[in-house]
C-alpha cells in the first residue's frame, strides 16, 4: 500500500503530522510519501520513514501543477489529509488518489472519500492518528519523528556547548501575540547562566534583531545570537543536542518533542487544550491563570483586542524557571 500525507501548513504543523510516519514505520508493506512547503522540505529529506518527498512551492506560480506531477508519478492508494485547506483536499482530488482521508471540517469536505470529526480537545498527534484510523492503521506510536543524520553534526559542533548544558531560547512566532516579552527571556537567560548552562538564540534571520536585543539585555555575547545562522537540518541537529528548548507556542515546540529534547512551550492568547502542548518527559505548558479574554484566537491575532496582552505579562521568569531542570555547575564552568 502506497499512503500519501498531505500537511502544506506551516513548519510545525508538518512536524507534528511525522507522528504519523511513528505509526506506519514498522509496516514494511507500506511505502509512504509527504507533501510539504518546499521552504521545510530539508527538514524531511533522507527520513528513514519516507519513499518520496514532494515539496510545494505554495506561493510560486506554477507549483500546483509541478507537484500534483510529482503526486501522479506515484500510484498512491490513500492520502491522508490533515491540513484542512481547500488546496491540499484539491491536491488529492486531481491526483486521482482512490481514498481520501481528512477532516469533516475541511474547507472542501465533499473531496474528501473519508472524513473524521475534528475534535478541538484532543491533541494535535491525536486527531491526526484518527485519520489513519480511519485508513485501518491502529497504533499508539505518535510523537512527532524527525531524523537527524551524522552528517548534520560537524556543521553545528562551532555552536554547540562544550562541558556544560545547552539550553536553546526561541522568542520568535509569525503571531505577534504569541511571542513573551524580550525582558523575560533576557532574565530566564541570565539566571539560566549563573546556573552553569550555556544559552543561546535561535530563530529565523527575521527574528536576528529580537535575538540580538535579548542578548544584549542578558549579556550574553553576540556569538550566542544563531537566529539566521542555521539551515533547519542544522537548527534540528542543535536542537537534539540541547537539554532543554525555550520557545513560545510555535514550530520549534514540535521539532524538540520530534527530537526527544525536553521542551518549555509558553501559551499566553492560545491555551494548551487546543492540542498543541508538549507531551514528552520533561516538557511543561506555561500559561497565564484564567482570565476572560482567553483564548482569544486559535493562532493568536496580530495585536491584542482588549489592549492589555495580560495573557503575557503576567507570565513571570520564575515561571519558566521552575520548569527548566539542568545539572546546577559553578559558574566557571560556563561557556564565555
Amino acid at each position: 500500500m502506497n499512503i500519501l500525507i498531505i500537511q502544506t501548513g506551516f513548519l510545525g504543523d508538518a512536524v507534528l503530522a511525522t507522528g504519523l510516519l511513528r505509526g506506519i514505520a514498522t509496516r514494511p508493506e507500506i511505502h509512504v510519501g509527504m507533501v510539504v512547503r518546499a521552504a521545510y522540505s530539508e527538514l524531511f529529506e533522507n527520513h528513514p520513514a519516507l519513499h518520496w518527498l514532494h515539496p510545494f512551492q505554495k506561493q510560486r506560480k506554477g507549483g500546483f501543477a509541478e507537484v500534483l506531477e510529482s503526486i501522479r508519478n506515484v500510484n498512491y492508494d490513500v492520502a491522508l489529509i490533515p491540513h484542512r485547506s481547500a488546496r491540499s483536499g484539491l491536491l488529492a482530488w486531481r491526483a486521482g488518489i482512490p481514498r481520501r482521508i481528512g477532516f469533516r471540517q475541511s474547507e472542501l469536505p465533499l473531496l474528501l472519500t473519508d472524513s473524521v470529526e475534528y475534535q478541538i480537545a484532543q491533541h494535535e498527534t491525536d486527531r491526526n492518528a484518527a485519520l489513519l484510523e480511519r485508513a485501518g492503521i491502529f497504533t499508539t506510536a505518535r510523537r512527532p519523528y524527525l531524523h537527524t543524520s551524522p552528517h548534520d553534526f560537524f556543521p553545528v559542533l562551532p555552536y554547540a556547548a562544550h562541558g556544560c548544558p545547552l539550553v536553546l531560547i526561541a522568542p520568535g512566532s509569525v503571531w505577534p501575540t504569541k511571542r513573551w516579552g524580550a525582558a523575560g527571556y533576557a532574565a530566564v537567560a541570565r539566571q539560566l547562566t549563573e546556573r552553569g548552562a550555556a544559552v543561546k538564540l535561535i530563530g529565523s534571520d527575521g527574528e536576528r534583531e529580537l535575538c540580538a536585543q535579548i542578548a544584549a539585555e542578558a549579556g550574553l555575547p553576540d556569538a550566542h545570537n544563531l537566529a539566521g545562522k542555521l539551515t533547519l537540518r542544522q537548527l534540528a541537529m542543535l536542537i537534539a543536542m540541547a537539554a532543554h528548548v525555550v520557545t513560545n507556542d510555535s514550530a520549534p515546540v514540535h521539532l524538540a518533542e520530534a527530537l526527544g529534547t525536553p521542551v518549555t512551550a509558553i501559551f499566553g492568547p492560545t491555551v494548551p487544550e487546543f492540542g498543541f502542548a508538549p507531551k514528552g518527559e520533561g516538557s511543561s505548558a506555561v500559561e497565564a491563570g484564567p482570565l476572560p479574554c482567553r483564548p482569544c484566537d486559535i493562532h493568536g491575532p496580530e495585536r491584542c483586542l482588549i489592549g492589555t496582552h495580560q495573557c503575557m505579562t503576567s507570565i513571570t521568569p520564575a515561571m519558566i524557571l521552575t520548569t527548566i531542570s539542568i545539572p546546577t555547575l559553578s559558574p566557571s564552568a560556563s561557556e564565555p
